[in-house]
């Protein structure tokens, strides 16, 4: 196993795999500065390498734009210093998760405000296809210039640059992590796309019966079934939901794994937003959730980001049962009985779902017509 991949599994804290790997690229660039300025001519963000200063910081914060209750934190910030002035960067970095909505236009808007600046860059920089419109991002700017990049095109840089151990490691790290596929599909994802139909069929019948029908029993209300396949495309699950005042739940099936050898998730998770009006009750609440016995925790200290917990299995721990659909339907059963009690533990949270859905998991605004039915 390749060094950086064992240090994020031996840590013992909550190390989200996008935050490591920005480090890792942080650190790479802090100590070879001619790696960075070949990428950034590679990128077209420059077409010199005579910086006399560079400064890098990551999880950098900035201070609140008008209106908003939260702070700004762009995953890496630098800063260049030359002959003909200074110019500045922020990288947004995204390794399966999705872009908050309004994230990367305040990040345009927080570099539009800086002074004695020659030149602005927002970076978005994903694992993922996730295209963004650049005219939205950047509608309430003058200067700021806006690029999108894959981090396979940053491994393909990596491969052609002198072969340090740190190099090897991080191109390591992001074999092992999925950063560094091409555009073709392998034999493992042709395999997936002959069963996923069937796969399907089978997360359907789990899901929209009993269990559906004891979600709505204990919280009220519903999405729709069809919308549960907006997640599949977006979030890379599969989950029937219910939006309640800033937080909401969802129940189903983690698709999305670290590596091709990694096994899909079931769940049952209540999430709250960075902007929910009653975060400091439910991050309370949630705190103690966590000790029972199945739950766990995730980002409860950071108030800049969606905040959970989540009562969770590897669906390896079901496949040697006689019978799958009956084994994860008692699983998400006994999890809803779960947050039954739970919810009378903490009935002054708020539990009454909405129709108008203000806030999604992604940050995103959801369609009035699918929210509470």
């Amino acid at each position: 196993m390749a060094l950086f991949t064992r240090l994020l599994k031996l840590h013992t804290g909550s190390v989200p795999l996008e935050d490591f790997f920005t480090e890792l690229v942080a650190y790479l660039f802090d100590t070879n500065k001619e790696i960075l300025y070949d990428w950034l001519i590679e990128i077209g963000l420059s077409d010199v390498k005579n910086y006399s200063e560079v400064y890098i910081s990551t999880q950098k914060e900035f201070d609140p734009l008008d209106g908003d209750k939260t702070g700004n934190r762009p995953d890496v910030v630098i800063e260049l210093t030359g002959d003909n002035g200074c110019d500045i960067i922020f990288i947004e970095s995204k390794v399966g998760a999705t872009a908050m909505c309004g994230q990367l236009e305040r990040y345009a808007k927080v570099l539009d405000r800086m002074a004695n600046f020659r030149h602005k860059f927002l970076l978005f920089i994903t694992r993922d296809f996730e295209p963004k419109d650049k005219a939205v991002i950047l509608k309430d700017t003058s200067i700021v210039q806006f690029k999108q990049l894959r981090w396979h095109q940053f491994y393909r840089f990596l491969r052609s640059q002198p072969d340090t151990m740190l190099v090897q490691e991080i191109i390591l790290f992001m074999e092992k992590y999925n950063m560094a596929h091409n555009n073709q599909f392998s034999s493992v994802d042709v395999i997936t796309l002959v069963n996923f139909t069937k796969s399907l069929k089978i997360m359907e019948e789990i899901m929209w019966g009993k269990v559906s029908a004891e979600f709505k029993s204990v919280l009220g209300a519903i999405r729709n079934r069809a919308s549960a396949l907006t997640h599949v495309q977006a979030h890379g699950r599969y989950l029937m939901t219910t939006y309640m005042s800033g937080w909401w739940c969802g129940l189903g099936f983690i698709l999305n794994t670290e590596d091709l050898t990694g096994y899909p998730r079931v769940c049952l998770i209540l999430e709250v937003a960075p902007s929910s009006p009653h975060r400091a009750e439910i991050i309370a609440a949630m705190k103690d959730i966590a000790k029972k016995d199945g739950w766990e925790s995730r980002h409860l200290g950071d108030s800049n980001t969606w905040s959970s917990v989540v009562r969770e299995k590897s669906l390896q721990d079901f496949l040697s049962k006689v019978d799958h659909v009956i084994s994860i339907e008692e699983f998400f059963l006994q999890a809803l009985v779960e947050l039954r009690d739970i919810r009378s533990e903490y009935p002054n949270l708020p539990w009454k779902t909405v129709t108008t859905v203000e806030i999604a998991p992604d940050g995103s605004t959801l369609d009035d017509a699918q929210a509470g039915t």
